[in-house]
């Protein structure tokens, strides 16, 4: 068995755990039951490694058991080292649940960098609202650092449009920043392990200052990852790599696996990517020629029909329109916040019209769905198993259109398989919700 193989299941038991103890968050687990479990995986692994023990034909099998139950364990214990600070209304099963108390940025240390890098944003917010109208600067400040400043009014105009993934920092911005600051870097001719260096301590940087929402820890786990790739000499695989991101999130807030709906957001549209975006990608290449087109249709439609049960289940709300808006607004986003940040830099009516344009052309998107007036529903009661279900049918129109006939007496070929989990920087976007 494969190193990266066994790391896999390690992954998938230590998730397990995870959601095991989220079905009952504030319940205390017996440790008697962890420390039985702890020594029988642990004999099991010790009989699939010791040479003198080993059984035939069935050592892997013990391996990845004793392996599970191990991972399993630390999964319940890491969430049982968290249970006294866990955010209160956490409720299994229920949209409720997504209604928990945060902690504010007043319980930080006066020298934790998070405070002063939130006294930057506060400033860069206020010089924004000197330079554009109220919702502008909103938006703009929305865009670069997730800050939510809209009106009610632009509020639900985004809401009924299917836009609020705008105004929340995810893996978009996060590709943006490491596209621009690799490039940058190894533009000036250094090597690629030191400009390596020089991007991690800016993507972190980057994530403290926008705030670690889900959306975003993910995506920078991610496209840190895919930046490691080129360094260590290996090809990097999206289902990999998402896994290793949902284990390192849940090692920070093992909580947010079941109730963080940004972080589900986050994972359906990424899954959305990964599946139905290819497939679409590769049906419409005859139709549409031109690349970027093609790319910003597929992954809009593939990643609404991942998340729209959710956001129905979890907000009560769906709309037809975020097919449309996202077509539409994706291609403005690069332009206007490097239009949005040339302005704050350089405080001047002229220096901000780009900005102001591509701003007013978003705000005018989301008004779509007043002026045409149908296809948003909410106060939708979809319930969880009906959430579950609709997954369920999604999952079987996958395998029902991706199942061919194989040829008699031909050798698979996994190639195209192996080819078309592999992604590169550019795909390292998701559609993160309110």
């Amino acid at each position: 068995m494969k190193l990266s193989e066994l790391a896999g299941w390690l992954g998938v038991g230590f998730l397990i755990g995870i959601a095991a103890h989220s079905v009952w968050p504030y319940a205390a687990v017996d440790f008697t039951w962890l420390v039985g479990a702890t020594v029988a995986g642990t004999l099991l692994v010790i009989i699939s490694l010791t040479p003198p023990l080993r059984i035939r034909g069935g050592r892997e099998e013990l391996l990845i058991v004793g392996s599970l139950i191990l991972s399993v364990v630390f999964g319940l214990y890491r969430f049982e080292l968290e249970r006294p600070f866990l955010p209160r209304g956490l409720v299994p099963f229920s949209p409720k649940g997504m209604a928990y108390v945060v902690s504010s940025d007043k319980y930080l240390a006066p020298n934790d960098p998070r405070r002063w890098l939130g006294q930057w944003r506060q400033e860069l917010t206020h010089r924004a609202q000197q330079i554009f109208p109220p919702d502008e600067a909103a938006l703009l400040t929305g865009i670069l650092y997730g800050e939510r400043g809209l009106s009610k009014q632009a509020k639900d105009d985004f809401r009924r449009a299917g836009m609020l993934h705008i105004i929340a920092v995810s893996g978009s911005n996060v590709t943006i920043v490491a596209v621009v600051v690799m490039s940058f870097l190894l533009g000036f001719g250094l090597s690629r392990r030191f400009a390596f260096g020089m991007f991690s301590f800016a993507l972190v940087a980057f994530v403290l200052f926008v705030q670690p929402s889900a959306s975003v820890v993910r995506a920078a786990i991610m496209g840190w990852l895919i930046e490691l790739a080129p360094v260590i000499g290996r090809i990097p695989r999206a289902s990999r790599l998402l896994l290793i991101s949902a284990v390192a999130f849940t090692l920070w807030k093992p909580w947010s696996l079941l109730f963080d709906a940004g972080f589900a957001l986050s994972f359906l549209a990424m899954w959305g990517l990964l599946t139905w975006a290819r497939w679409i990608n590769g049906r419409i290449k005859k139709t549409i020629r031109h690349e970027s087109l093609r790319e910003i249709l597929s992954s809009t439609v593939g990643a609404t029909l991942m998340t729209t049960p959710y956001t129905a289940w979890a907000f009560g709300q769906a709309s037809i329109y975020a097919l449309v808006t996202s077509f539409l607004v994706l291609p403005l986003i690069p332009w206007v916040m490097a239009g949005g940040l040339v302005a704050l830099i350089l405080p001047n009516v002229f220096v901000s019209l780009p900005a102001r344009g591509g701003l007013q052309a978003i705000l005018w998107i989301a008004r779509l769905p007043d002026l045409i007036g149908q296809g948003v529903w909410t106060n939708l009661s979809t319930t969880f198993g009906e959430m579950v279900g609709w997954y369920a049918l999604i999952f079987m129109i996958w395998r029902l259109v991706n199942r061919k006939k194989p040829f008699i007496h031909k050798k698979p070929d996994h190639s195209a398989e192996k080819t078309s989990e592999i992604i590169d920087c550019q795909t390292v976007q998701t559609f993160a919700d309110d």
